[in-house]
């Protein structure tokens, strides 16, 4: 065999073992090994197409699928839209209710499930702020408070407008925790924005817990 030929052969291989380790491109000198090179790529591309088409089978024959569209409302067939209540505050901080609401409305408008109105509705959620209570939780060597923990408590209750029947009903709750300083003013501060942690964490999981519940 000639010795060019050897050269070129061995010079092919080695360019080769660059290639599957990641170390060179797709082009070869040798096109004969450039040509099944290739063909090898596309046939894994292809077989890792074909695995997961595959695998979204699966998860279709599970009954498995992705939340959030029309087909995921288990409320009946006429429930169409809702009527977002302001909610109730039975606290004595003022103004939480007001967030409670914005945020709810927020989600909802998200969501597509249930058209929020203004007016009228097929449905009415009701939202009261049943209780805000505090236990202390870290103390400094002093003995003065250093943080406390706020939970705040939420009735959620969603009723047909035409009779008021309930269809779904959740008590949910969010803890958080904040900074006891030695001024009054900046203890409220932090404890205000304590609450505004916990709404956000309530807001999104309404009506999540609403279409999971039933």
């Amino acid at each position: 065999m000639p010795y060019a030929y050897l050269e070129m052969q061995n010079s092919a291989q080695r360019y080769a073992e660059r290639m599957k380790s990641g170390m060179a491109g797709w082009a070869l000198t040798w096109s004969r090994y450039s040509v099944r090179w290739r063909a090898r790529r596309r046939g894994a591309s292809l077989i890792g197409l074909a695995l997961m088409c595959l695998h979204a089978l699966c998860l279709t024959g599970c009954g498995l699928h992705f939340a959030g569209g029309p087909a995921d409302n288990p409320l009946p067939q006429e429930i169409k839209t809702i009527l977002l209540d302001s909610a109730v505050n039975n606290t004595t901080v003022t103004g939480i209710e007001t967030e409670l609401t914005n945020d709810i409305r927020a989600e909802f408008a998200l969501d597509n499930r249930l058209t929020p109105v203004r007016s009228g509705g097929d449905a009415v959620l009701r939202t009261t702020i049943a209780s805000y209570t505090e236990t202390d939780s870290t103390f400094r060597a002093d003995g003065k408070e250093l943080t406390r923990i706020g939970t705040l408590n939420v009735n959620c209750v969603l009723s047909r407008n035409d009779n008021n029947t309930p269809l779904w009903k959740k008590e949910m709750s969010a803890s958080n925790n904040y900074n006891v300083t030695d001024t009054i003013t900046d203890t409220l501060t932090n404890r205000r924005m304590a609450i505004s942690r916990m709404i956000r964490d309530i807001a999104p999981r309404i009506p999540r817990s609403m279409f999971n519940n039933f």
